[in-house]
This record gives structure tokens, C-alpha cells and sequence, in this order.
């Protein structure tokens, strides 16, 4: 079974570019919570945007708030889409809930014609990336839009032309218009395993602004607060400044259009949500090995998730080790076990014979089926229907450190029946192809002469006899094992061996060509040369568009890298003028240095003058304390000597009124006459 991916979480960012953008948004708001940042980015780097809304935001199941009708609730959300779309760098917005009344919670039942529209966006827009939620959230409307996705690109691989001719051949893996389209699954409300992650530190008030508008979802909810949280915690493994960071699963068309559903929610590491099916109509299921336990075990873990349960396993052990089964494989299985190696052709007809069953199916051990396989073909075998067949993605392997690793995946063999082009070459991988017993029984036994092409031998009988119908649908996958291993799983395919490698690989292809010579007359093979040479000039024309689309993303690779070049010189010469302010800034910064020694010791010296002042300032005051206090002390002297000339004044004024003094007086003043 293929292994699901689950890869250590990136170390490193990365900045997606695209020309033409289609953003597929279940809700209102799915597109600002999920990858708001990266269309921030988008939107800056000159992206054309368009983001399809699927649902008509009336509230699906929680309904709309109190005092508000479904009908006004959608109207207000999509005007905060509109206004959220604006913020984000969206260059248009298209309704599709609105506009075709696909209600909110219930997009699951309209699954049909949602991915009718889907396939009209594709082939309006013809995007180069689309943005998808992944089918690991857990909202039905999320897996619904991604289900969606995956049904339209299949429909477009089964496009056909205005002549019903296939647009895909046979060595064709996708239609032209899918060449360059990526896909990148966002997640909302439930964490995956992501093998991309894109810096959004810079974007997220971007995202903050753009998720405001949605001011009905907040009053509800803590949205944004899930949002910076889940941004935040994909920022961890890689290093700063990003501090937040949106993740991402990348994926390619070709991954749709070659596995399941279920295949692929298991591939992005999820667990698929299977229903089983019970039915009275047993299918018993023919499995051929040969000494190569570990591929059997694959085959049978794939066979045992089968959605439909009353299935019958005939394991056949064709001269090989006898094989184990484990005991809680949940279907009955008949062992056929052969004493020595006897070949394809025995090993196919002893396992028709012990099949019990009312349908028969085959799978040999390095196959694997998906768990829609066989309710898929099971329900298309009525109304005179007798074979169906499905289509089988190849996928080729090679020795890696780990065990085997994937190294390509391809859908070369999807076309609808064509019993000419069956006489000439087989197209139907045996193990998609299941069949009625009836259908098996008027077909005859295989053919023991055949040790290669007896399926194809086989196929051309029924065909005679039994209606065909194609289910233009992966469920199957073909595996091709490059390089043998010395642990037991050998390499090739087919019981060991790759039939195309034989020596007399032509040989048996001509005995079986000349076995149905009389089955293909002129007309038929006309009919049919005409229709492989119409295909292939449509393998022509799909190859030369792929080297078109090839020349212009190296085109476009060529104008980024002259982009980076220029980009490089210019962030070259600001890298010099940063350098040479730089040392201009050492220089002044040596010069402030010297300034601020300088400073420092003159504040010293003001510090030491500042304790000498200080020491003079307190001199002074006690100098003038002293002063003052002489200065009283003389005050009151003077008042002492003022109160004593006072009293001689007033002893010389009484002496001056005496007899004495005035004949004193007397004296004098005739002594002065007489001199």
C-alpha cells in the first residue's frame, strides 16, 4: 500500500510564485484563515487572483444569528467578503454559493454540481496554481470543495474531443491545460503533515486587516486567535526572523487523476473515511504469487480496506514458499498451492476454480487495489453489463535508503472500450477488470499455452461474447519494481519478471495476434488504425504543449534569474554604500568614543572643582555666621556707646546750665579780648 506522507516538518520557507491564481473557498473566511498570507504575497508579486466561494455563508448548520434571517445573514457575509477580498489583493470574487444556491453545511449533497462549476473556473481561469482545502479538515463543507476538485480534474483528463476521441493517450499523464497547474492544500481547522511553509511574518497585520471585515464570524468566534496561533506554531522549525509561517501540502493534477480518494487522503497522511458496503453478490478475488512474501502483504492490506465486504480470496501459491496470511485478514480465503512453478495461465485458471463467487476479479502480488475498487465495479455489472474495468495509475519504484521509494507515477492506460484496438494491442490492466462468472464461463478457460498475454487472450474471448464498461476512475495501481533487492521482493512485475523483457516477448504477441486474426476484418482494423493514428497526434499535440509549457516556465525561470542578477547588483552596490556608511559610522563612532573620554575626564575635573566650591561655599558661610555674629556683637557696642554719648551729652548740657560754667564762659571770653 502506498505509504502516507508524512515528512519531517520543513526547516526552511519558501516564496511560491504564480501568474494565475484560483483560490477554492468552502466558506466565507476560509480563504483569510487559511492562506490569507501567501495571497498577501501573491496579490504583491503581481499574481492575477480569483477566489471562488462555494457556499452561501447562511450559516449552515449553527444557522444565523439571533434577529437575523438566513437570507440577510448570506447578504451581510458576502459584503464583508467583497470587503475582505479588497484587503487581501483579490482581483475578483465569484459567488458561486449565491449565485446557484449552494447552501452553507450542505455542500456535500451537491457534490455533482459543485464540481460542475469547478470545472468551469478551470477552464475560465486556467490557473497555474490553485489553493484548495485539504481533505483532512474536518468541516464536510471542506472535504466536499476538495472531492469536488478532484472529480473535475479527473473529468477534464476524460475530456474528449468534438469526435469523442480521448484528449489524453495513452502515453499521456494529463491534459494540457492541467501541464502547469499545482496545487496547494491550506488547512483551517485541522493540522496536517505540510511539505511546504511560507513566511508570513510580514504579512500577518495584512491578515489581521483582511479578517476584520469579517466582523459576523468574530462576534462568534475567536478566529483570528486560532489563525495567529496555528501561523505561529508553524513557524518553529525554521529558523528566525520568521515568526509565523502558513503550511501547505503540495501536490500536482497528476496526483488526483491517478489515485483514489481514499488513496489520496491516505498519500497526505490521513485516514480515510470508508463506508462498507454489504451486498448478497460474492466476489471472489484471484491472487497469484510466487515467493515474494512482502509484496503479498501489501497487495492484501490494500484488498483487505476494501469498502465491499462479501469478498472471497482465492490465493494462489504458484510453486513458491507457502505464503502467510494474516489472522485478522477479514475475508475467507481458499489457498491453492502448487508442488512446482506451472506459469500465469495455470495459476489464473486453478484460482477460477475455486472461486465460489458470483463475480471474479484478479490481482497479482505486486498490485494493489484501492478500497473503492470494488464497490465501484461491483455496481456498474447490471443491465446486461458483464466486465467492467477501472483505470490503473503506473507507478515505477526504486531502492532508496528506506525501503523503496516512489520515483514516477503515470495514468498511461484510460480508455474507454474499443474491441478492434483490443484485437491489435491490450490497454486493460487485468486486475481492474472484474466479470461475472457467466461472463468467465462463456469465455472459456485461459489459455496453458500462453506464459505471457493470457490475460490479454482472455479479454479479446470475453469481449466476443460479454458487454464492456469503463470507469473512467484510478482505483487501481500497476508497480514496477527497478533493481532487484536481496531481501525477497524481486524486481519487475508480474510473478517476477517483466513480460516485455523475454526473448520471445514478439513471438507470443504474434501467436496471439494470429490467434484472433479472423476476429479483426478490414473495416475493424481501418476503423481502428484510424483511431491510434488520431491519438496519436494528440499524443503529438499534448507532447508539444508540454514542451511548450516546458519552454515558457524556463522562459520565465530565464527573466527571474536576470530579475535575481539585477536584484543581486543593485543589493551588491547597497551592500557597498551600507559598507562604507558603516565604516564612516566607525569612524565617528571612534571619534564620539574619544569625545566621550574627553567629556568624561572634564566632568571629572568639574566633580573635583564641584568638592573644592562646595568646601569654600561651607568656609563662607561659616565666615559669614562669624561675621554675623561680630556684626551683632558691634551693633550692641554701638548701642552701648550711642547710650553713653547720650549720657555725657546730657551731663555736659547740666554742666553747661552750672554758675560755674557760664562764669567759666565769662572767663574765656575776656581773655579772648585781651589778646
Amino acid at each position: 500500500m502506498t505509504s502516507p506522507r508524512r515528512p519531517q516538518p520543513p526547516s526552511a520557507v519558501e516564496s511560491p510564485v504564480a501568474r494565475r491564481v484560483l483560490v477554492l473557498a468552502p466558506h466565507y473566511d476560509d480563504e483569510v484563515l487559511g492562506c490569507g498570507g501567501l495571497i498577501l504575497q501573491l496579490a504583491a508579486g503581481g499574481a492575477s487572483i480569483v477566489c471562488a466561494f462555494m457556499s452561501d455563508g447562511s450559516g449552515g448548520v449553527e444557522g444565523p444569528p439571533e434577529g437575523s434571517t438566513r437570507k440577510q445573514y448570506s447578504r451581510r457575509r458576502k459584503k464583508e467578503a467583497d470587503e475582505a477580498a479588497v484587503a487581501l489583493g483579490i482581483e475578483s470574487v465569484v459567488h458561486l454559493g449565491n449565485r446557484h444556491g449552494l447552501q452553507d453545511g450542505a455542500l456535500t449533497s451537491s457534490l455533482n454540481e459543485l464540481t460542475g462549476h469547478i470545472e468551469t473556473l478551470l477552464q475560465e481561469h486556467q490557473p497555474d496554481l490553485l489553493l484548495v482545502p485539504s481533505p483532512l479538515e474536518v468541516t464536510p463543507d471542506h472535504q466536499a470543495t476538495f472531492r469536488a476538485l478532484h472529480e473535475a480534474l479527473i473529468n477534464r483528463r476524460q475530456g474528449r474531443t468534438e469526435d469523442g476521441e480521448p484528449l489524453s493517450s495513452q502515453d499521456d499523464d494529463s491534459s494540457p491545460d492541467d501541464l502547469a497547474l499545482r496545487v496547494l492544500c491550506y488547512e483551517v481547522n485541522h493540522p496536517f503533515y505540510p511539505d511546504l511553509l511560507v513566511d508570513v511574518t510580514a504579512e500577518l497585520d495584512g491578515v489581521v486587516e483582511a479578517m476584520s471585515h469579517y466582523r459576523s464570524q468574530l462576534e462568534r468566534h475567536d478566529y483570528m486567535g486560532s489563525c495567529r496561533g496555528l501561523r505561529r506554531y508553524r513557524s518553529l522549525t525554521v529558523p528566525d526572523p520568521c515568526r509565523y509561517a502558513e503550511g501547505y501540502c503540495q501536490l500536482t493534477a497528476n496526483d488526483f487523476t491517478t489515485r483514489s480518494p481514499a488513496q489520496l487522503i491516505a498519500y497526505l497522511g490521513g485516514a480515510p473515511s470508508l463506508v462498507e458496503v454489504a451486498s448478497p453478490r460474492r466476489v471472489s478475488v484471484v491472487v497469484r504469487t510466487y515467493n515474494r512474501p512482502r509484496r503479498l502483504a501489501e497487495a492484501l492490506d490494500s484488498l483487505a480496506l476494501s469498502t465491499y465486504r462479501n469478498v472471497e480470496v482465492v490465493l494462489v501459491n504458484d510453486g513458491g514458499r507457502r505464503p502467510e496470511v494474516a489472522e485478522d485478514f477479514p475475508f475467507d480465503v481458499q489457498r491453492v498451492d502448487f508442488a512446482e512453478n506451472r506459469g500465469r495461465s495455470a495459476a489464473a485458471q486453478a484460482g477460477v476454480e475455486a472461486a465460489t463467487g458470483d463475480c471474479v476479479g484478479f490481482l497479482d502480488d505486486d498490485d494493489l487495489l484501492a478500497p473503492e475498487h470494488l464497490e465501484s465495479l461491483t455496481a456498474m455489472l447490471c443491465d446486461g453489463v458483464d466486465v467492467a474495468y477501472s483505470d490503473a495509475a503506473v507507478v515505477c519504484y526504486v531502492p532508496g535508503t528506506n525501503g523503496w521509494r516512489e520515483s514516477s507515477r503515470r495514468l498511461p492506460y484510460s480508455r474507454d472500450f474499443d474491441r478492434a484496438i483490443l484485437l491489435l494491442d491490450n490497454y486493460i490492466p487485468f486486475h481492474t477488470v472484474l466479470m461475472t462468472r457467466e461472463a468467465l464461463e462463456r469465455a472459456g478457460s485461459f489459455d496453458l499455452e500462453l506464459p505471457i498475454f493470457e490475460d490479454w487472450d482472455l479479454l479479446i474471448r470475453l469481449s466476443r461474447s460479454s458487454s464492456f464498461v469503463h470507469l473512467a476512475r484510478t482505483t487501481c495501481e500497476y508497480r514496477h519494481f527497478l533493481d532487484g533487492a536481496a531481501d525477497g521482493s524481486s524486481a519487475g512485475h508480474a510473478l517476477g519478471g517483466a513480460a516485455s523483457a523475454r526473448p520471445d516477448f514478439e513471438t507470443l504477441k504474434a501467436k496471439v495476434l494470429s490467434k484472433h486474426a479472423t476476429d479483426l476484418g478490414p473495416d475493424a482494423l481501418a476503423r481502428a488504425v484510424t483511431r491510434m493514428r488520431r491519438q496519436a497526434v494528440l499524443a503529438g499535440e499534448a507532447a508539444r504543449a508540454r514542451i511548450r509549457e516546458g519552454q515558457r516556465e524556463l522562459e520565465q525561470m530565464w527573466a527571474r534569474e536576470r530579475e535575481l542578477e539585477s536584484s543581486h547588483s543593485e543589493l551588491g552596490a547597497e551592500v557597498e554604500r551600507l559598507q562604507a556608511r558603516e565604516r564612516e559610522l566607525e569612524s565617528s563612532h571612534s571619534e564620539l568614543g574619544a569625545e566621550v573620554e574627553r567629556l568624561q575626564t572634564r566632568e571629572r575635573e568639574l566633580e573635583s572643582s564641584h568638592s573644592e566650591l562646595g568646601a569654600e561655599v561651607e568656609r563662607l558661610q561659616t565666615r559669614e555666621r562669624e561675621l554675623e555674629s561680630s556684626h551683632s556683637e558691634r551693633g550692641a557696642e554701638i548701642e552701648r556707646l550711642q547710650a553713653r554719648e547720650r549720657d555725657l551729652h546730657a551731663d555736659v548740657e547740666a554742666m553747661k546750665a552750672t554758675r560755674a560754667w557760664r562764669l567759666h564762659e565769662r572767663l574765656r571770653s575776656l581773655r579772648g579780648a585781651d589778646g
